[in-house]
């Protein structure tokens, strides 16, 4: 009787001192282990991957293809993938590295969400078509990009997503 008694005063001090039981602590941080992070556990809401700019907190670009069509979305950072978040460009220019063929030129065009009050120089969706885009199954892209107000080296990586702090 005395033990029960003694774990029910160290739960209820655990709770009043900390805020919750010592337990809590273990899953404070799921969003930062290997298992539970990039690409796979933050949504990508558009069905592409996800791919950090900056750090994960800063945003994330994810990118779709279909076809001869890459699509891309800057999107929030951290779980905040479902925000849009614009830019004032019209165009990102990506150095493609496509296995076992020479590196190419592909530049995303802004494609405006009207609904959501985007426009030219206020734009979170990006586009391109090419031919050659028909069949890829796997690249590595690399441009530059001003996102929320500092220039960031992009690094995409289809279909896995990138991101730097997680070992992908």
């Amino acid at each position: 009787m005395k033990r029960k008694g003694l774990i029910f005063f160290v739960s209820l001090s655990t709770i009043i001192f900390f805020g919750g039981p010592l337990v809590y602590s273990a899953d404070i941080d799921k969003h930062h282990t290997k298992e539970g992070h990039h690409p796979g556990h933050h949504k990508a809401h558009h069905g592409g991957v996800l791919n950090v700019i900056g750090k994960c907190e800063t945003g994330h670009l994810e990118i779709r293809l279909e076809g001869a069509t890459l699509e891309a979305w800057l999107v929030g950072g951290g779980h905040d993938t479902d925000r849009s978040v614009p830019v004032n460009t019209e165009e990102i220019p990506l150095t493609m590295t496509i296995p076992g063929q020479e590196k190419r030129i592909l530049v995303l065009k802004a494609d405006p969400m009207k609904l959501a009050g985007e426009r030219l120089g206020h734009c979170s969706r990006f586009i391109a078509k090419a031919a050659w885009l028909k069949g890829v199954k796997e690249f590595e892209a690399r441009g530059k990009l001003v996102f929320k107000g500092v220039r960031h080296e992009l690094l995409i990586k289809y279909p896995e997503g990138f991101d730097p702090g997680h070992g992908n």
